[in-house]
């Protein structure tokens, strides 16, 4: 993988070989299964239909069987055999031939008095006895109105058995029935011509006994399985390889079975997975070949850019990339020659601009001297007020030299206490100049006087307060306050500066709150300590202005609460 990742050839060829082999495996299954899908489905119709025509067979056959059981069980000549009113065998044997002769060729019929059959079409001897307590005869007899289907209890019904359909002779003296006899052989022998030699088919009952097993489900495998699903409440055609149809036979309480293989072999579907692999490896070596040419051919302009781009690395701002097309690749090199250029031109302006910066220092250590020379005669002048008896002078000589201190510090940042005594010192001067129309109440608790703020951010905002909030106050009041506030997500500094003069103006409020930098281009203090606010820390901080309903004015500055100097 890493050699891939080393060359565009190699990934472009590596990514179109895999392309090609995925399609073509992709494209090959989805043509098996689609071919698979659609052949199922049309031998579903076909086995839908061919079962619909059993069924009908069936139905056939069965429905003239119970319309000879219906004439037998209500023909005065057998009902009168039965009750010994008169037992003239010829014509007991003319009625039961003439009303059974539509089925005679596939049932033998029976008349049976008590368990002991009497009289047969059969052409071998007459059938067994069935007893009265065990048996089709019982049933027949609990329901003397109704046609009964059931299996011959002398046969293993896990093999099959004979299907016998009875209905009881309301005869005056003694008990007699009427019973079709169907063997399997007739069955199988009726239905060959409708089953395929690969199908199977089963007639059981409503319990999935069988009555006779056809074709490939002659060997019961199927039958148990599909009871055995039944049983366990899964599909009746799991773990079944093929398709089974299972319907009702008419009224007859029966179930037919039709059981087909499925439309392709395993065999089948394997030789076409097998062609399908023999294609994915001549598609193989046809996407090697093509792959190998077009990756050449698109990775020449990449390498001729990746040429030049190292030369350039190495120093050389006077290399240019040629390309004689008319694609994106041209677009590229002309984009590279054009970036080459400006990059020189701009580290040549930087060159003059470090020049410039280095002569600028030098002039503002230069500068310097005239701050410290103003700081030591404000000293002095304290001193000599001092002497003379003249306070105000002393304090606001001591009070600026503090403020000039700070400012001339090459430091950018403070502790909050620091710059709430820088704050004492403006405002013992500003009191002196208006007079002490105002007082300063700072109330800031002693667990964030250590934060850390960038210096001269709350004087700006206390001189606004003065000059412009004061401005028509005769007793103002200056309330200044701090609080740390924590929670999950952020860690932060709050700074209060409340007045109670005039208030804030709407326009100016609005101009603040959403950093409106034209609107505050006249406030230069403001502007200046929300600019520098979000150049250390983001956007999410900064001054924020409020107008409590009592009147005047709230400046709350947001910072991060911090003990540390942030990184540059």
């Amino acid at each position: 993988m890493n050699l891939i990742r080393q060359s565009f050839k190699r990934q472009l060829f590596a990514i179109l070989m895999i392309t090609t082999v995925i399609l073509v495996i992709c494209g090959g299954i989805l043509t098996i299964q689609g071919f698979q899908a659609r052949l199922t489905a049309d031998y579903e119709k076909r086995d839908i239909e061919q079962s619909r025509i059993i069924n009908t067979r069936l139905i056939n056959d069965l429905e003239q069987a119970e319309r000879a059981v219906q004439e037998l069980s209500e023909n005065e000549v057998i009902i009168n055999a039965i009750s010994r009113k008169r037992n003239n065998s010829l014509s007991i044997y003319s009625e039961l031939y003439a009303i059974s002769k539509d089925i005679r060729d596939f049932a033998a019929v029976d008349i049976y008095q008590g368990s002991k059959c009497i009289f047969s079409t059969a052409t071998s001897s007459l059938s067994k006895e069935l007893p009265l307590n065990y048996s089709v005869l019982r049933e027949a007899a609990e329901k003397e109105y109704s046609i009964i289907f059931s299996l011959d209890p002398t046969y293993s019904s896990e093999n099959g058995a004979d299907i016998l359909i009875a209905k009881e002779i309301n005869g005056e003296e003694n008990q007699g029935f009427v019973v079709v006899r169907i063997e399997q052989e007739e069955i199988e022998s009726r239905l060959k011509d409708s089953i395929n030699a690969k199908d199977g088919f089963m007639l059981t009952d409503r319990f999935f006994r069988p009555y006779c097993l056809i074709g490939t489900a002659k060997d019961g495998k199927a039958l148990a399985l599909i009871r055995n699903n039944l049983l366990n409440n899964t599909g009746y055609n799991s773990n079944i390889i093929g398709n089974v149809y299972i319907n009702e036979v008419g009224e007859t309480g029966l179930l037919s079975v039709y059981i087909t293989p499925p439309v392709l072999g395993e065999s089948a579907v394997k030789v076409g997975y097998q062609i399908l692999i023999f294609e994915a490896i001549i598609s193989i070596f046809i996407c090697l070949l093509v792959a190998s040419r077009l990756s050449a051919y698109f990775s020449k302009p990449i390498n001729i850019l990746s040429s030049g781009m190292k030369t350039f690395r190495k120093g050389d701002f006077d290399t240019k990339i040629e390309l004689n097309r008319e694609d994106e690749f041209e677009q590229l090199a002309v984009g590279f020659n054009k970036m080459t250029s400006q990059l020189k031109q701009t580290i040549n302006e930087r060159v003059k601009a470090e020049r410039t910066i280095n002569e600028t220092r030098i002039q503002m250590m230069q500068a310097q001297l005239n701050p410290h020379f103003l700081y030591n005669t404000l000293d002095t002048i304290k001193w000599v007020a001092k002497a003379n008896g003249v306070p105000e002078v002393a304090t606001m000589s001591a009070s600026l030299a503090g403020i000039l201190r700070t400012s001339i510090s090459e430091k950018q940042f403070c502790k909050l206490s620091k710059e709430l005594e820088l704050i004492q010192n403006y405002c013992e001067i500003q009191k002196i100049r208006f007079d002490d129309k105002f007082d300063i109440t700072i109330d800031v608790p002693q667990d964030v006087m250590d934060a850390i703020i960038p210096k001269l951010i709350m004087q700006p905002i206390v001189e606004n307060a003065i000059i412009h909030g004061m401005n028509e106050t005769e007793n103002g009041h200056i309330y200044v306050a701090a609080v740390r506030d924590k929670n999950e997500e952020k860690d932060l500094l709050k700074i209060s500066i409340q007045d109670d003069g005039v208030g804030i103006s709407d326009e100016m409020m609005k101009a603040l709150n959403n950093d409106d930098v034209e609107t505050l281009k006249g406030h230069l203090g403001l502007n200046n300590v929300n600019t520098i606010i979000r150049l250390y820390y983001g956007k999410e901080y900064g001054v924020m202005a409020v107008r409590p309903s009592e009147g005047g004015t709230v400046m709350i500055i947001t910072l991060p609460y911090s003990e540390k100097e942030p990184e540059q």
